[in-house]
């Protein structure tokens, strides 16, 4: 099904409504989602959708939850409480925009939490407001260490961002080979995965994604060692759950997920002129474009610039759901009474 961004996004804010989201909060949970499927990045948009439910029928998360934020000068440490992941990263975000205004730099430390939709997201946010930001979360075990067999951290995203006179400059990374996310959309396309996205449970690289029981960490050692530090700032620092003890948002059903982000924003202003900034930083994007490019490539690109094409694309022509997805969702705005657009009629078409 091939669906309008704007269309699934005020549908989205209108089922999180039923299932008791006040609109404000409804609007911006939907707006992650739909984010992340207009730059490309279907694994973290409303393919979601279901496990946020099954996690609110269960008890482990209340959409009325409100998180519980503690300031310590430019530190800012926020307990979830309950709120869903993006909620406690909204809350996290606007925090150390106005401290960094106010100390030239400022950092949260989330717990408590769930997933929160793509890091990326709050730290294109934070660019838009002048700031340099990182943002990072651990996640379940699902990667394999480098050298083991056995998964023992998260796929542990790295979030990177910094203003420019036009889109940030935004790297949005996982520290494995892939987001376990991509390897659902392929089970839920029936469409075989890359040999170096993950293993079975023989610890053996394979294509089938109904197969894949870990992944691997982006290279080797490097990504090894990079998830690992997410989990010390994300995990550790914060005093979220560290690795096996977070809960596993589609089958552990026992406790909360316990997941941890970590924030930091540097006020650009405090350190040169922000219209000098985003004039360097304008020069350095020029010159990476200017770089010759390989056999095979028609240019040289910037962090995030794939997924703004990607994004300029959707808006334009719609968001490509897969089927089984799509019957997912219809079947969720049934069980809320909240048609999906189209209904299904319209599969294999556009809604």
């Amino acid at each position: 099904m091939i669906i309008d961004g704007g269309r699934l996004q005020g549908w989205a804010a209108e089922l999180l409504e039923t299932w008791g989201y006040d609109p404000d909060d409804a609007a911006y949970l939907a707006e992650t989602l739909v984010d992340a499927n207009l730059r490309g990045v279907d694994s973290h948009g409303v393919i979601r959708l279901p496990a946020y439910r099954a996690r609110i029928d269960a008890g482990l998360v209340v959409p009325g939850a409100h998180p519980v934020v503690e300031r310590s000068g430019a530190v800012v440490r926020i307990d979830a409480a309950g709120a869903p992941g993006q909620l406690a990263a909204r809350v996290a975000v606007d925090e150390i925009d106005r401290l960094s205004s106010e100390h030239g730099i400022a950092t949260a430390a989330v717990r408590g939490s769930t997933h929160f939709g793509t890091a990326g997201f709050y730290a294109r946010a934070l660019a838009r407001r002048g700031k340099v930001a990182l943002v990072v979360s651990n996640s379940e075990p699902i990667v394999v260490p480098f050298g083991g067999r056995e998964a023992l951290l998260g796929t542990n995203p790295f979030a990177f961002a910094a203003p420019t006179s036009g889109d940030p400059v935004s790297l949005d990374m996982a520290t494995s080979t892939s987001a376990m996310g991509k390897v659902l959309l392929a089970q839920a396309k029936g469409t075989p995965i890359p040999g170096d996205w993950g293993v079975d449970a023989q610890g053996v690289p394979t294509t089938d994604p109904d197969a894949v029981t870990a992944l691997l960490p982006a290279g080797g050692p490097k990504g090894y060692g990079l998830g690992f530090l997410i989990e010390v700032l994300g995990g550790v620092l914060t005093g979220a759950a560290v690795a096996g003890d977070i809960g596993n948002m589609y089958s552990d059903f026992s406790k909360p997920q316990d997941v941890g982000h970590w924030m930091m924003a540097l006020d650009v202003s405090r350190f040169i002129p922000l219209d000098d900034f985003v004039t360097r930083m304008d020069g350095l994007i020029d010159a990476a474009h200017a770089t010759a490019p390989a056999p095979g490539f028609d240019q040289v690109l910037i962090p995030g610039e794939p997924e703004e094409s990607t994004r300029r694309s959707r808006v334009e022509s719609g968001i490509d759901l897969p089927e089984a997805t799509a019957e997912e969702l219809i079947a969720l705005g049934k069980a809320s009474a909240i048609a999906f657009p189209g209904d299904g009629s319209t599969i294999g078409g556009r809604a």
